[in-house]
């Protein structure tokens, strides 16, 4: 193996890594499919290992693929924000920002000011959105940066953390006996929704959804009303919600995980990052 990594290389396997074709991963590094191709090639080379396993659908990373991506992503990070830092500019352009719907009023109220305040040259731009529907924009480009929620361990992006989501209700909620229970949800590409009906399926657990719907807002107010159960983050419940303690009927829901995602070729979105990095890490 090589005594040293060469940085472009490496910023090729991410972009292949994120976009799991070539082409598209061209597009992204400003290079042609076969130079992307030749690249890759020779980063396999150095490391002696294969790093992709290659299919009419796309690529895949292999074992120790999975493993050149978690040891190299916060070095390439380090390496981009150490230029950034020697290369005196503005900070002036737009920034694409994603973050989940739930986030979005504590974001506008307490954050959003702040950044703003610190940047006043930067256009940013907020998609409140699903964590679903913010990694597929995240990943066809059209976000700089994305604050998500995922079941499972993410192979990009920064872990910021964990997050615990909770079965609350209202303080006076009730529904007759033998009723399925009611459930308040968001729509499909919530990470909550998916591990709430996953959970009362496995559970055996006879319930109905009376209220799917994209706005986490009125979600939370058809459980405030007390005509049904949802989810919420344990550090995200506000007065007038009651834990309802998993048991005879309602089931246990697994730990999530909060990652930051960054276009780490984007001077901006790496000095934006750090901002955000500051505001929620958990």
């Amino acid at each position: 193996m090589s005594k040293q990594l060469n940085i472009d290389l490496l910023r090729t396997f991410h972009a292949v890594a994120r976009f799991q074709r070539f082409n598209e991963a061209a597009n992204h590094v400003h290079r042609s499919a076969s130079t992307v191709t030749t690249q890759i090639k020779k980063l396999e080379d150095q490391v002696g290992q294969r790093l992709f396993s290659r299919s009419n659908q796309g690529v895949e990373l292999t074992m120790y693929g999975r493993k050149l991506l978690g040891e190299t992503t916060e070095f390439l990070k380090s390496h981009d924000r150490l230029l950034a830092s020697l290369t005196p500019q503005r900070m002036q352009g737009k920034i694409r920002l994603g973050l989940p719907d739930s986030y979005a009023p504590d974001f506008m109220q307490e954050f959003l000011p702040r950044l703003v305040a610190d940047n006043p040259l930067l256009e940013l731009e907020v998609e409140a959105r699903s964590s679903g529907a913010l990694l597929t924009l995240f990943s066809s480009k059209q976000l700089d940066l994305a604050l998500i929620v995922s079941a499972q361990p993410l192979e990009q992006g920064e872990r910021l953390g964990e997050i615990q989501p909770l079965w609350v209700a209202a303080e006076h909620f009730s529904y007759p006996p033998q009723a399925p229970l009611p459930i308040a949800v968001q729509l499909s590409g919530c990470p909550y929704r998916a591990a709430a009906i996953r959970a009362l399926k496995e559970h055996g657990t006879y319930y109905r959804v009376l209220l799917e719907s994209a706005s986490s807002p009125a979600v939370e107010a058809c459980i405030r009303s007390g005509m049904a159960v949802g989810l919420v983050e344990e550090s995200r419940m506000g007065k007038g919600l009651t834990r309802v303690i998993a048991g005879a009927e309602l089931p246990p829901l697994p730990v999530h995980h909060l990652y930051l995602l960054c276009d780490s070729s984007n001077l901006l979105a790496l000095h934006v990052h750090e901002q955000v990095k500051a505001g929620y890490s958990v």
